[in-house]
């Protein structure tokens, strides 16, 4: 039979039916049995894997690292500590914001910094809530920062502990098996 008597009948590309112009014996050795005229299956190979194009990486993306090791945990360490102190001096440096609209020697009485039209005391206090709620989400994102620092710092020092402990050698952890059985004495 050549390849020529086989063909994909199927209009789904997930899926294969073949359908044979010459009839195959299921059993050579019994050919009256029955034949074979055609195969059909799912295709769930490899090839119909598909990721989602916002879950890759760009051009110039350095894309997902999957393996961490102590300096990278390091660094990643000083990359909150570093943006956790930018967050909270920029939450106390914003306050040269309220300086510049503060009220000056020039102003009207009852004129705020925002001017004397008739919505501006408003616009002031919307101003003042929406300056303090930002100085205090601020203020929040850096503890969190820091608290993720912290954490991490955490993990490393527990990753450094697993590392010694599997470079350890039998001898020294038989010692430390003794050492917990005798109550930590050895």
């Amino acid at each position: 039979m050549s390849w020529d008597n086989i063909h994909n009948v199927s209009k789904d590309p997930d899926r294969v039916e073949q359908r044979f112009d010459v009839p195959m014996p299921l059993n050579p050795g019994m050919p009256l049995v029955g034949d074979l005229r055609g195969v059909n299956f799912d295709r769930v190979g490899v090839d119909q894997a598909h990721t989602p194009s916002k879950l890759v990486a760009g051009d110039g993306e350095r894309g997902v690292e999957t393996e961490w090791d102590a300096g990278s945990l390091d660094s990643a360490v000083t990359w909150l500590e570093t943006h956790a102190s930018y967050v909270h001096r920029l939450s106390y440096d914003m306050s040269t914001i309220k300086d510049e609209l503060a009220p000056n020697e020039w102003a009207e009485p009852g004129q705020g910094a925002l001017g004397g039209f008739p919505n501006a005391q408003e616009l002031t206090k919307n101003h003042d809530a929406l300056f303090s709620s930002t100085q205090q989400g601020l203020r929040t994102l850096s503890d969190g920062l820091w608290a993720a620092a912290e954490a991490l710092r955490e993990v490393k020092r527990k990753y450094e502990d697993a590392e010694h402990a599997n470079a350890m050698s039998a001898q020294e952890m038989q010692q430390a098996f003794n050492d917990a059985a005798s109550g930590g004495n050895g």
